[in-house]
């Protein structure tokens, strides 16, 4: 009895001994993400349909000024697609995190809140906000301060930088209304279930452009006790591919403010006034 007991521990000794070095081999041949999407090719990145910064195109082209400075990035580093998964706003960094998509690439603002779940590259642009209002702006309003002092309600889009700045300047709640998409925050300018709609001001006047019922009020930046709160983005990645941010950010490092840069861009409205003027170390930390 006591030589099959000492046999029965020996063979646990060594089956255990043997997962320890079975699991050690599959950490150690564990692929990253970057060596991942290089040996296949290819990227999966979310996106939400928000022109110019990304969206599809009818034919399905994944285009707008993030998707194409990350396909510049993404052929530097070897990869030669970039498949596009169409995504509500408010669902890109769940998506992300949960494995939906290896990146968001929707020129999202890089903001502290944002960072404590997610890790961002450089900027790639930084821009101002504008409201679309209907034609002729009846309530002749233009940002968070004249909409706050009329009283009047103004659509955001879940998950939008907009809607902090909205509650900063004192916006009630019952004046904040809240909806999925880019489209449907117009429709409630239409319809008159708001005032207005809160965008970045590329958004509003391309959303401008496509209707002749509404109109893009005059852009602005908005300030806070003294503080300018410019919208930088960039893309997103999981907070284990530091390995993939780091090389996205030196591609960056030498491509952001070039003449191949500033034309490749010039398409969706962008240009030299739009560059970033900080790192997303320092957007995170808020400086």
């Amino acid at each position: 009895m006591r030589r099959i007991t000492q046999s029965l521990f020996c063979l646990s000794i060594m089956v255990t001994g043997l997962t320890f070095v079975l699991f050690s081999a599959a950490d150690a041949l564990a692929e990253t993400t970057l060596e991942k999407i290089r040996r296949e090719g290819y990227i999966r990145v979310g996106f939400a349909n928000e022109a110019p910064y990304s969206y599809a195109t009818s034919s399905g082209k994944l285009t707008g000024e993030s998707p194409e400075v990350f396909k510049y990035v993404m052929n530097k580093l070897g990869i030669t697609e970039v498949d596009g998964v169409l995504t509500e706003w408010g669902s890109l960094i769940p998506g992300l995190k949960a494995g939906r998509f290896d990146a968001i690439v929707a020129s999202m603002y890089i903001t502290p809140k944002r960072c404590e779940q997610i890790i961002f590259a450089n900027p790639t642009y930084g821009i101002g906000e504008a409201f679309v209002v209907k034609k002729g702006n009846p309530e002749k309003i233009k940002n968070y301060r004249e909409a706050v002092a009329k009283d009047v309600k103004v659509a955001f889009v879940a998950g939008t930088a907009e809607i902090k700045h909205a509650k900063l300047v004192g916006m009630k709640r019952k004046n904040r209304v809240v909806v999925p998409d880019f489209a449907s925050a117009v429709a409630a300018v239409k319809s008159g279930r708001v005032a207005a709609a809160a965008f970045t001001s590329l958004t509003a006047r391309d959303m401008a452009g496509k209707d002749e019922d509404i109109e893009r009020a005059d852009p602005f930046t908005f300030v806070h006790d003294g503080k300018k709160y410019r919208g930088e983005g960039s893309f997103g990645f999981r907070k284990q591919d530091s390995d993939l941010r780091d090389a996205v950010n030196e591609v960056l490092g030498e491509f952001i403010g070039t003449p191949e840069h500033l034309s490749l861009i010039k398409q969706f409205g962008f240009d030299g006034s739009n560059l970033p003027e900080k790192s997303a170390a320092q957007l995170c930390a808020d400086e």
